[in-house]
């Protein structure tokens, strides 16, 4: 694991490569050693000159020294990574957070929802490397944004697992809702830890799924970040921050939080309903 204290100085990195995912999520490939070390889940706080500084899921690691971010364009900052071209440079520092727990015995069902997969394809990578089978559940409203397929079809060729696309609006895969699937599929089917990243409201629906399974569960969750080291308290879910005891919590902490699933703090601080 890379030492976050280690790591809090922003580095200047260039970009290598840009991939188009979907028409909303673009890949940003850069070199930079400790991104590069990340565990999968963790993230790096991404500064764009002269606009904001983000956190973003670290989704590509090497032994290169080659990293990435995958990122929807959803405002200001994104929208301004979603321009960057190849040969630019922004800054970054970290990783930082807590990542996800390997399993490395039985079969793991990884759900991602959306852009999800920025957290969980390396996840999905590493089980490959490791020979840990696993099912990957890949959710989006339409067939033109499912994250990551082939990648996630790779990984678990290797093993001995499936991939199971799921379009709320059936245009590709199954029909439905990603926690649907993952509710059917663990009726009928043994797995020893579930890994989830996504829409809240997914991994909420989650929870009480894998509780009744008595499974394992892992999840990674998203909130407004500005300092990314514990300090600001922008991200505080209940007493727990989520850039330090977070990004992925477990099923226990998560199911003692009152406002897990229900509501989330601005960038003043106000807590909104989700």
């Amino acid at each position: 694991m890379v030492t976050p204290e280690l790591n809090h100085k922003p580095r200047i990195v260039k970009v290598e490569r840009t991939i188009r995912e979907t028409p909303t999520i673009k890949t940003i490939r850069f070199k930079d050693n400790p991104s590069s070390k990340a565990i999968p889940g963790q993230f790096d706080m991404v500064w764009i000159p002269g606009l904001d500084e983000v956190p973003m899921s670290i989704s590509y690691t090497s032994t290169e020294g080659l990293a990435a971010i995958t990122v929807r364009s959803v405002g200001p900052a994104t929208e301004a990574l979603h321009s960057i071209v190849e040969g630019q440079m922004f800054g970054v520092r970290g990783p930082y957070g807590r990542g996800f727990t390997l399993t490395d015995n039985g079969e793991a069902l990884l759900v991602a929802g959306g852009s999800g997969g920025a957290a969980l394809a390396p996840l999905s990578d590493l089980l490959s490397k490791i020979g840990v089978k696993h099912t990957v559940i890949v959710g989006a409203q339409t067939s033109s944004e499912l994250l990551f397929l082939d990648r996630y079809e790779r990984n678990v060729s290797a093993v001995g697992g499936s991939v199971a696309p799921v379009t709320e609006d059936g245009s590709y895969g199954i029909e439905g809702l990603a926690s649907e699937v993952a509710q059917d599929m663990l009726r009928k089917h043994a797995y020893n830890m579930i890994y989830s990243c996504g829409p809240e409201a997914m991994i909420k629906s989650l929870l009480p799924i894998s509780l009744r399974y008595s499974i394992p569960f892992q999840a990674s969750l998203e909130r407004v970040m500005k300092c990314g080291i514990g300090i600001c308290g922008s991200c505080v879910i209940d007493s727990l921050r989520v850039c330090r005891e977070g990004p992925v919590f477990d099923g226990e902490t998560l199911r003692r939080l009152d406002e897990f699933g229900m509501s989330r703090r601005d960038h003043s601080g106000r807590r909104v309903p989700l």
